[in-house]
């Protein structure tokens, strides 16, 4: 870490203690494990996605999912809403990340793959085949390099795997060098160029005002996006 990017850090740490911006996350009353346990986890680590798991969870839960696709899963973050929703189905889930993530999850139907996610896409297939799955995948995620050419090459070999009812989550769709979560908290990014939400315009054929929530259809899909922490986007197929 840089002088800079280190000062930076202290300075949104001191801003949030000062203004007492980590307060704790209410659980819905009568909610079930999987909910209780995504927001707690939400309130206990702080990070540039915790505002959006327990959206994760409930778009994954909506479409009855057979096979969660996860490309990028870090320190699991993402991959602890999803194996929660995919316990309610009994669906697998699968990881894959250029880094080894094996420790992030012991939920039976996981399966991690380390490995660049364009070269394994030429084999989800005859990964499916061997896991008795249809190369059809119900909710694909993406948070990967944030970069756009390779959001770009993510979307292009991907999404001709979505199945007929699918969803399709990209975070990081509105990158900063500060951003801000929900409760006016603040935590540290970096400047991607754009890069998720302008692979995500090019696909889709038009163009979005990413530092704004809102709701839209393109190309024959719903879109929504919530602007803060970092941005989270979500598109279903109409």
């Amino acid at each position: 870490m840089s002088f800079v990017s280190f000062v930076s850090t202290a300075a949104c740490q001191i801003y949030n203690n000062l203004n007492n911006l980590r307060s704790s996350r209410p659980v819905p009353q009568g909610a079930p494990p999987e909910v209780q346990e995504i927001v707690q986890r939400a309130s206990l680590r702080y990070t540039d996605i915790s505002d959006h798991l327990l959206t994760l969870f409930a778009e994954a839960v909506s479409v009855h999912p057979r096979l969660i696709v996860e490309l990028g899963v870090r320190g699991g973050e993402s991959t602890f809403a999803f194996e929660r929703a995919a316990r309610l189905s009994g669906a697998h889930v699968l990881s894959v990340d250029l880094e080894d993530c094996q420790v992030q999850s012991s939920y039976p139907k996981w399966t991690f793959v380390k490995q660049n996610d364009i070269t394994f896409a030429g084999e989800f297939p005859e990964w499916c085949a061997s896991h008795q799955l249809s190369p059809e995948i119900d909710v694909l995620f993406i948070d990967t390099s944030h970069l756009y050419e390779h959001t770009l090459e993510e979307l292009r070999f991907w999404m001709p795997y979505l199945a007929a009812r699918s969803k399709v989550i990209l975070h990081d769709t509105n990158m900063k060098r500060v951003y801000r979560r929900a409760d006016r908290s603040l935590g540290m990014g970096w400047d991607n160029d754009r890069g998720v939400i302008r692979a995500l315009e090019e696909t889709l054929g038009t163009k979005f005002n990413e530092a704004q929530d809102f709701v839209t259809v393109a190309d024959g899909w719903l879109v929504r996006h919530w602007a803060h922490c970092n941005g989270l986007t979500v598109l279903e197929r109409l």
